[in-house]
């Protein structure tokens, strides 16, 4: 394989200048990558700083509102709802409290604002964490890997066209298409799984971050190594190539069922997917007013 590289690249006219074009082509990829990642990065702690600064007077008021026993005022109703609205330009907060927080402002039930008050106070404490990471120094397989990330993308493109220009050379040595038989037609299937490698490969590495919004589940990644490491069947032989293609599709298939929203009549009102913490929170509620309600009997 490698000696008929170097003779086809060799007996190529003008084989340097493309050697260095294409050298050029991905430092400019990487440089390209990396001040992406960069911006990426600091939007992301801007859009931090912004959503805990909106938050904030919203987990006050419902701080007050908690450990308060009177009912609210017309005033204190009108700064409650106030707080709301401005909580839905916070980028950084998750869709599922979005939710949340409109069904709030539609119906402002005392155990929808308990359960939205924990939600947020769970995602406040999260962003404050993520915010705080950053501000300190990184490890050093943190500083590693801040310099090998961006290399992501010029590798995956080197590798496509590596695929690419091996089957060609390939096809040119069958000189049949692939319907003339089963060995012609491994080729394609060979190189068909081991472009969706590089793939979900590139999606594996290059994901971002977990809690960053767009970031995939862990289910999600698993399933972006399961088809990845697919491919190792190929190093058994050509023979192996429909199986690992047919795993791969399999797994794709899959994926939309394993990662799919939960269905409308899983969740206890729109918007809401956590249904085991719904039902705590409100057996916490009924348990605290039942307790409210025995304290003033016997009084």
């Amino acid at each position: 394989m490698l000696q008929r590289w170097m003779f086809f690249l060799f007996s190529y006219p003008g084989f340097v200048a493309l050697l260095l074009g294409i050298i050029a082509l991905f430092l400019g990829i990487y440089i390209w990558s990396a001040t992406e990642i960069r911006r990426s990065r600091d939007r992301r702690t801007q859009a931090i700083r912004d959503t805990l600064y909106i938050t904030t007077p919203l987990l006050g008021q419902l701080t007050f509102i908690e450990n308060r026993q009177s009912t609210r005022t017309e005033a204190e109703q009108h700064e409650l709802l106030n707080a709301m609205l401005a909580c839905r330009t916070a980028v950084s907060l998750s869709p599922q409290l979005q939710d949340q927080i409109r069904s709030c402002i539609q119906d402002p039930d005392p155990a929808r604002l308990t359960l939205m008050h924990r939600a947020l106070e769970r995602e406040s404490s999260s962003l404050s964490e993520e915010l705080r990471s950053q501000a300190h120094s990184v490890h050093w397989w943190e500083a590693v890997w801040n310099v090998i990330r961006p290399a992501v993308e010029p590798l995956a493109v080197a590798a496509l066209l590596y695929l690419i220009a091996d089957f060609i050379i390939v096809q040119q040595g069958l000189n049949q298409p692939f319907w003339h038989g089963w060995a012609y037609a491994l080729f394609w299937i060979r190189f068909i799984s081991l472009c969706i490698t590089v793939l979900y490969g590139y999606l594996l590495l290059a994901s971002p971050r977990r809690g960053t919004p767009g970031a995939p589940g862990t289910l999600t990644k698993v399933l972006y190594a399961l088809i990845a490491l697919c491919s190792l069947l190929h190093l058994i032989g050509s023979v192996t190539a429909p199986y690992a293609l047919g795993l791969q599709l399999i797994l794709f298939v899959s994926g939309f069922r394993l990662t799919g929203t939960s269905s409308r009549s899983e969740r206890p009102y729109a918007g809401h997917t956590e249904l085991e913490p719904a039902k705590e929170a409100s057996a916490e509620i009924e348990v605290n007013t039942t307790r409210k309600s025995g304290t003033k009997v016997d009084e």
